[in-house]
């Protein structure tokens, strides 16, 4: 494998060397080529054009650059490698973020300034965005309800598509990556028809693969781009290699509850232990209790698996200039994809595990529309008038055809937007919207399922001044009035204040954000299937909005080939919702509660420094600090870890006109310490009767660990980029595997070779 990474990397500055060879001259490296443009226009802060340097808050900006320089592929990638206090981990429905202490309900992500449907516990389907396609990711950390409503409590990340700026321009690509595992050897056995078991086989091996192709116009007044993405990624399956030490206050050991058997004359005969009907295990009731005990559990051989998927993007944007004064811009995208999972994982109750049923896999699909009109009916004022739609489709489908729908989810979103300047300083943004959410989905507890479609509307107005008058003092304040027609009334101000004396400026923010209870959090009933208990997820339509404060301050030095910027935050929650557990007969009931008072608190630092002629750093680290008053009944199932890190190194130079440029980065994540509730079940015994099984909270221990990236870039005169990389480069796995691990994937080594054309 090392053989094959050096004849790539070979290849790579052989082939620069030979255009070299034929252009027989040296040229200067752009200065700025690599370098932290503070100078860059944002959007998302103030929802109004802004230089970087000039926002209220800190904005961190991932630009396409960055993400061809890493060369990477999806939206996780790029935000574990570019921002500390980012993680992924995987759960029963795929993929689950943590920000800076937050999971995904509390982090917006948009398109273009738009929602994105499909949410599953907070996460969007990550496969949606198309990396090729996004111009940059603009991060703003903190509330930023004012503007953007519920959910905008921890952060907004706003992905903002490319469009052309030349006449004419093509692009296309193609990655490849070497795969995670060979699994195409598992067996189904049983009943499984040989055509079920190749197909199986077959989808547990899929190529890495990633191809990517847009054609674009830039005709003056009109502007059109046409995008297709095809990405294939291999499934993989992580298994734990040493005990996982769990320390217990209180350990329930369990006991099947026995019945009576009774003979041909109603005589008791014997005992048996009652079995579930839902699970096919016995029924456990509690033996006895232990206090202050360690137990070492072995991995789980059926280990943690993370999904294999194809999947296919296209996306059509016009914008067209009738005049000065009018803009008009159509834009539409549709988005499939199928997920294959492993048979026997932790976090699977796949059929074929007993061979009694077809073999199923999840199917997904969405498509999003938006026009918008633009009028400028002179040069101080704009008016934004815009409609978007975008929906989101779950299915399980059977190899024998058959496809039983398990989620449809949609937005509806009508806006007015009008900025103006009032005056020589103040600009002001106000607005009206209203958001439209419908849900259908089969985990509804009405008697209909997903027949008995839920839907909730909120309608908004808000108003934004930005005090930005060129001197060293600017503000902005803004505040938002939100009626939803099941919570009534919310209102959430901000403030925020940056003062700029020469190369150094501090900012102060305080934004107070809302979340509205998602409606699979009011309406859900989930069986957990958790062999030998029956355990249910409950909603609770009686749930109320969470509230929180958010207060940073945050000290920033710039200059040419230097940006330093250290940030103090915290967040003060009110009514956070969280999973609460209670006991009704036999059932575990695990219900969405309110917690009363909840606090984030966290310190980022960030540096990003031009060391020499075409050599720059970039470090990012935080730390994060949280507290609650939720009860020991309370349940979290994602916990992140308190320090967290990246770094990366980039060093270009050119070779008469041929670009190289080297990438090398580095993901810390540190130890962590944790509250989990995972049972124990020990089937050893030679009888259902001599079954053990254990339940209670324990602390557990993760150890950090450092996940290491490196690319070679070389982009040739004809308009051709090579690279040539491998991602997690010392294979790293972690040792202990359950819902708290990290899911970095094996070593991965990937070529890109991508053409971009370009005529005015």
């Amino acid at each position: 494998m090392k053989r094959r990474i050096l004849c790539l990397v070979l290849s790579v500055v052989a082939v620069s060397r030979g255009f070299a060879a034929e252009t027989g001259k040296v040229s200067a490296l752009p200065p700025d080529s690599l370098s932290y443009n503070m100078n860059e226009v944002v959007v998302t802060a103030t929802r109004t054009p802004l230089m970087l340097k000039d926002t209220p808050i800190i904005t961190r900006v991932i630009t396409a650059k960055d993400i061809q320089r890493r060369g990477v592929a999806t939206l996780q990638q790029a935000l574990e490698g570019e921002l500390a206090g980012v993680e992924f981990h995987q759960a029963g429905y795929g993929s689950s973020l943590s920000f800076q202490g937050l999971d995904a309900r509390y982090v917006l992500f948009l398109v273009d300034g738009e929602r994105i449907a499909g949410e599953t516990y907070g996460n969007i389907d990550y496969a949606r965005i198309p990396m090729d396609n996004i111009a940059r990711i603009e991060i703003v950390r903190g509330a930023s309800s004012v503007l953007y409503g519920s959910n905008a409590m921890g952060a907004v990340v706003n992905l903002i598509t490319r469009m052309p700026v030349q006449k004419y321009e093509i692009n296309a690509s193609l990655r490849y990556g070497t795969p995670f595992q060979r699994n195409g050897g598992d067996s189904l056995a049983g009943s499984a028809t040989p055509r079920d078991s190749r197909f199986y086989r077959d989808k547990l091996d899929l190529p890495n693969l990633k191809g990517d192709f847009s054609i674009g116009f830039n005709l003056g007044k009109f502007k059109s781009l046409t995008a297709f993405s095809y990405r294939s990624t291999d499934a993989y399956r992580l298994v734990g290699t040493k005990n996982e030490v769990r320390h217990y206050d209180s350990l329930n050991m369990m006991t099947p509850k026995m019945i009576p058997v009774l003979g041909p004359e109603g005589n008791v005969v014997g005992m048996r232990p009652q079995m579930d009907p839902a699970t096919g295990m016995p029924v456990f009731v509690v033996g006895r209790t232990v206090r202050d005990t360690t137990v070492s559990v072995a991995p789980d051989k059926r280990g943690l698996s993370v999904s294999g998927w194809r999947d296919i993007n296209v996306s059509q944007r016009f914008d067209y200039e009738l005049s000065d004064k009018f803009r008009f811009q159509v834009t539409g995208s549709y988005f499939s994809k199928n997920r294959y999972d492993f048979n026997g994982s932790i976090l699977d109750e796949n059929p074929m595990s007993n061979n009694s049923k077809p073999w199923t896999y999840e199917s997904y699909s969405g498509y999003n529309v938006k026009a918008q009109m633009e009028h400028s009916p002179n040069r101080n004022n704009k008016i934004y008038l815009s409609f978007m739609h975008d929906g989101y489709y779950r299915n399980l489908d059977s190899l024998s055809s058959a496809t039983v729908p398990k989620q449809r989810h949609s937005y509806n979103i009508p806006r007015l937007l009008w900025t103006f300047q009032a005056g020589e300083y103040n600009r002001l943004t106000t607005g009206v919207e209203m958001v439209n959410e419908r849900l259908r989905f089969d985990l509804n507890r009405d008697s209909l399922g997903f027949d008995a479609p839920e839907s909730m509307t909120s309608g908004s107005l808000y108003v934004q001044d930005e005090i930005l008058n060129g001197h060293a003092l600017s503000f902005v304040a803004g505040v938002r009035g939100n009626y939803n027609n099941r919570f009534g009334w919310s209102v959430t101000p901000k403030l925020s204040a940056k003062y700029t004396v020469g190369h150094c400026s501090l900012r102060a923010n305080y934004a107070s954000g809302y979340r509205t209870p998602s409606l699979k959090e009011m309406y859900m009933e989930f069986t957990v299937p958790i062999p030998g208990q029956t355990t249910v997820i409950r909603g609770n339509d009686r749930l109320r909005p969470e509230t929180n404060h958010y207060v940073s301050l945050a000290a920033e030095y710039n200059r040419e080939g230097v940006n330093f910027s250290a940030t103090a935050y915290k967040s003060f929650f009110r009514n956070k919702i969280d999973v609460r557990g209670h006991a009704e007969g036999v059932e575990t009931i695990l219900q969405y509660e309110n917690i009363n008072r909840s606090q984030f608190a966290g310190v980022e630092v960030m540096a990003n420094v031009r060391l020499a002629r075409g050599l720059f750093v970039r470090a990012n680290y935080n730390y994060i600090y949280q507290t609650d008053d939720a009860p020991e009944s309370s349940t979290q199932y994602i916990f992140p870890s308190p320090h967290t890190a990246t770094f990366q190194a980039d060093y270009g130079f050119m070779i008469r006109k041929c670009y190289i440029g080297l990438n090398a980065a580095v993901r810390y994540v540190g130890a962590k310490d944790y509250e989990d509730f995972m049972p124990v079940l020990d089937m050893t015994g030679s009888s259902m009767a001599s079954m053990k099984y254990w339940t209670g909270t324990y602390t557990a221990h993760h150890d950090g660990y450092a996940v290491c990236d490196a690319v070679v870039n070389a982009t040739f005169p004809q308009r051709v980029t090579l690279s040539v990389g491998v991602n997690n480069m010392f294979n790293r796995q972690p040792s202990i595997v359950n819902f708290n691990s990290d899911i970095t994937s094996p070593r991965n080594m990937f070529v890109r070779i991508s053409y971009a054309f370009g005529h005015d």
